[in-house]
């Protein structure tokens, strides 16, 4: 790149990792406001009269081990030979990315960014253990629920079996001739019997149904708190890898960089690694509660089958009411989500045993 015509180009237009430690320096003598960690790093590399490396050595070049700042790599801009002053499109930023330039452009130093990140991650790091012990909390929770429902279903479809089949026998002696004034009056009956039980086992199914629901959307907001862990862990590695790139050579002198460095990489690998079992606790518990919805609803059928009542369809009625805020019912069921994230976020906190086994 001709330094000579740089008034022609902005900072954001410049690929540093291309640059030499001579041409960084010069944009610097230049006026222009040159990344921190480009900047350390040709200083650094020019003081270095033992460098094996000569003149010509891009910053890239000398860093080939080490991973470019995700920060300013997405947003740098490259502008190609003869086509100065065109910018290209550039990529979404992620938060932590985001946060990272702004700090840079800000004037913070690497090792105070190194500092910011290794705090984000920590906490990143918390709310991904919590949120996923919640997941974990929530599956049992609804394993304990379809449990409940098996046994209540097992109970009332045998005796919805047992009450058909007299039915049936007093039916059969009806079509046989039989015209027993009792046997009318027992049909009625137990086609009474067969209505209430129906209804019944439908409602129960519907409630079930209902707070799975709940349980899915608790398991799936979770998301947010997951990536943010991969996304700050991810970022505070990269900090940590330009920190310790950035005194290559004088780590003796900048003991306390390298030991920084070190810190801000094994934070964030804990990060992602935290992030990373947590999203396998959210596929597990969305499984499991996604099977017993199965199971829930293959309930409604049954029930039908058995008694001639059919089943509630709760998202239909759900998608009716959604708009209708002053509805008790939503209200409600808002409510109950709410509650049982409060619940068993508590009992996290307290320590108490909420299913967390695979966190240890």
């Amino acid at each position: 790149m001709d330094v000579s015509r740089i008034e022609a180009i902005s900072p954001k237009q410049i690929d540093w990792r291309k640059l030499t430690a001579p041409e960084i320096i010069e944009y610097k003598e230049q006026g222009i406001d040159v990344p921190s960690q480009y900047l350390q790093w040709a200083q650094g590399f020019l003081a270095d009269v033992n460098a094996a490396d000569t003149d010509e050595t891009t910053y890239e070049a000398a860093n080939s081990q080490t991973t470019t700042p995700a920060a300013e790599s997405a947003a740098t801009t490259t502008v190609a030979e003869g086509e100065e002053g065109v910018e290209v499109q550039e990529e979404p930023k992620t938060e932590a990315q985001a946060k990272r330039e702004d700090m840079e452009q800000g004037g913070a130093s690497l090792s105070e960014i190194a500092k910011t990140f290794i705090g984000e991650s920590v906490s990143a790091r918390g709310e991904t253990l919590e949120s996923a012990a919640l997941m974990s909390a929530t599956a049992r929770q609804s394993d304990n629920e379809i449990q409940s429902l098996d046994n209540h279903m097992k109970e009332l479809l045998a005796k919805a079996e047992q009450i058909q089949s007299e039915l049936k026998n007093e039916v059969d002696s009806v079509n046989d001739g039989e015209n027993d004034p009792s046997a009318i009056a027992k049909i009625n009956r137990l086609n009474a019997q067969l209505q209430r039980m129906g209804t019944e086992g439908q409602a129960n199914v519907a409630g079930v149904e209902g707070d799975l629901n709940v349980y899915e959307s608790t398991i799936s907001s979770q998301s947010s708190i997951i990536l943010n862990a991969q996304d700050f862990g991810t970022e505070t590695i990269g900090v940590g890898q330009d920190l310790l790139a950035s005194i290559r050579g004088h780590f003796l002198f900048n003991l306390r960089d390298f030991v920084l460095g070190h810190r801000a990489e094994r934070t964030g690998e804990r990060a992602v690694d935290v992030s990373e079992i947590a999203t396998e606790v959210q596929n597990d518990a969305s499984n499991r509660n996604s099977d017993n919805l199965s199971k829930a609803q293959d309930y409604k059928t049954q029930i039908e089958a058995k008694t001639g009542v059919a089943g509630i369809d709760v998202n239909k009625e759900n998608e009716e009411n959604k708009n209708d805020p002053a509805n008790p019912e939503n209200q409600t069921k808002d409510a109950a989500s709410a509650d049982l994230d409060q619940i068993l976020k508590a009992k996290i906190r307290k320590g108490e045993n909420v299913g967390n086994d695979q966190l240890s």
